[in-house]
């Protein structure tokens, strides 16, 4: 388990390594760099590059950071991380709260991405948005404690498809991965939800120039399809994706979809892997459905 100390805290990162091109996935409130290691990982190691997957500050040991929990000092971690492991340009990926700080990355340091992905992603927060940040806030402050079963049904509903929770089989290892593999939490993953309260990147999205992908998934109600589409009709020439039947955790439920879709993009660069490596490495399933503006 690699780590370096930079901006005061101490990075902590998994690294495939070898000399393939590197991509760099961050991920989402509350979650570590583990959940990278089932799917998306594999994938595109076996494409050919080397996968780096930070934890954001906020998660242990890094739950109380000198500088705070922000979208600014997270983006500043990476490019910080990148750096160090002289990646630069580098294709990065993030999902959800990941997605934003990508985002917040390419509009301040854009010499250090090739290419990005961002995943369940948006610009601003809508109302439900809100409210879900505030109840996480006011859960953690009152201190009670949520039995397993019930967070495990409530995670279900937020994170899932309706057609998962549909499939006997499906929805009892979901419930048993929610039930057991705890979300992490504590300060510093309450301060994660507050991190895109009152923020709006979209302004500065229309002036970025960073090849970029977005995907979003159609049952998502955390994150509607619609906020994704939002980012990618403001960014000049960006890609839109949509994958059916996966909810917020598009990435797990249909990662076959979601691999083939960054692998496809990823290979669009000049000098990319060659497309029968990417076709391999994202597994079976059908090709995903693509639209907006710079669609291919």
């Amino acid at each position: 388990m690699p780590s370096a100390p930079l901006n005061g805290i101490d990075v902590v990162f998994d690294d495939t390594g070898g000399d393939g091109e590197p991509v760099l996935l961050v991920n989402g409130t509350g979650a570590t760099r583990t959940a990278w290691r089932a799917h998306q990982t594999p994938a595109l190691a076996a494409a050919g590059y080397r996968v780096i997957a930070p934890d954001n500050r906020g998660i242990p040991p890094n739950a109380l950071p000198p500088g705070g929990i922000t979208l600014e000092a997270m983006a500043a971690d990476l490019a910080a991380l990148i750096e160090h492991l002289d990646l630069p340009p580098c294709r990065v990926v993030g999902f959800s709260l990941g997605a934003s700080i990508v985002g917040e990355l390419c509009t301040t340091r854009p010499e250090l991405v090739a290419q990005a992905v961002l995943m369940a992603g948006r610009a601003r927060v809508d109302t439900f948005g809100d409210a879900v940040a505030r109840a996480a806030a006011d859960l953690y402050d009152s201190g009670a404690t949520v039995p397993a079963s019930h967070e495990a049904v409530f995670r279900a509903l937020c994170y899932l498809s309706p057609h998962t929770l549909r499939d006997p089989r499906a929805v009892r290892d979901w419930l048993d991965v929610f039930t057991y593999a705890q979300a992490a939490t504590g300060p510093g993953v309450r301060a994660q939800y507050e991190a895109m309260r009152g923020v709006d990147q979209l302004p500065r999205y229309a002036t970025l120039d960073v090849p970029l992908l977005c995907i979003g998934f159609a049952d998502d109600v955390m994150i509607p399809a619609a906020a994704s589409r939002e980012i990618a009709d403001t960014v000049p020439g960006a890609r839109y994706t949509e994958i059916e039947r996966c909810g917020h955790y598009g990435h797990l439920e249909r990662p076959a979809e979601v691999n083939a879709a960054m692998l496809d993009f990823f290979a669009r660069r000049p000098g990319a892997v060659r497309p029968e490596a990417v076709r391999t490495a994202a597994g079976r399933g059908e090709s995903p459905r693509t639209s907006g503006r710079g669609a291919a």
